[in-house]
């Protein structure tokens, strides 16, 4: 049976952003338009081709290999290597970090001394 036949995971669009990595020079962040388990369409602000291979970041994942499995001028289509975490790659890349250092470390602590 050929993959062409095979259903498509669903897609979900979002309003997420990544970082791609062409190994071309440094990574350039990018919006991602929809994204699924097995792929996502981006922005193609990195000028990616057809059979490139790329890494991606999205939220708290670890970077992901992919291959780009179509392209045009403003957007590019990624099929990732295996299967990607939507729930993490949704989640901030901040959240969970708590910030301990200078004056903002203690910004929501309840027994500051407010002044």
């Amino acid at each position: 049976m050929s993959t062409a036949s095979l259903p498509r995971p669903g897609r979900a669009s979002v309003i997420l952003y990544a970082d791609i990595h062409t190994g071309r020079g440094p990574e350039t962040s990018c919006r991602v338009r929809n994204l699924s388990v097995t792929g996502a369409c981006i922005d193609n602000v990195a000028d990616l081709h057809v059979g490139e291979r790329v890494r991606v970041t999205m939220g708290v994942l670890a970077p992901v290999a992919a291959q780009v499995i179509w392209s045009k001028p403003h957007l590019a289509g990624l099929r990732f290597d295996g299967e990607v975490d939507l729930a993490a790659a949704r989640t901030p890349r901040r959240a969970g970090h708590a910030v301990s250092a200078g004056w903002i470390g203690g910004l929501d602590d309840p027994y500051r001394r407010r002044v």
